[in-house]
């Protein structure tokens, strides 16, 4: 059997975008602030209602790389 190293609460996030439908960096690192200072043990950018295929390559590529680096620890 393989373990796996992923363990504990890790939530979707949601992507919260402006009214131009750009990334909302500020409102992201807000989220992710808030959601790391409960204790989880990780975030799933991109991970709900379908967001993945639905947003474009490039707010994709801008969540990832802005999330990544916007978690403190």
């Amino acid at each position: 059997m393989i373990k796996s190293a992923i363990r504990g609460i890790i939530p979707p996030l949601l992507t919260p975008l402006t009214g131009q439908l750009e990334l909302d960096r500020e409102a992201l690192d807000r989220m992710i602030e808030h959601i790391t200072s409960a204790g989880v043990h990780g975030i799933f950018l991109l991970g709900s209602t379908g967001e993945w295929p639905s947003l474009p390559e490039k707010i994709r590529k801008k969540v990832v790389m802005h999330g990544t680096f916007a978690v403190k620890g």
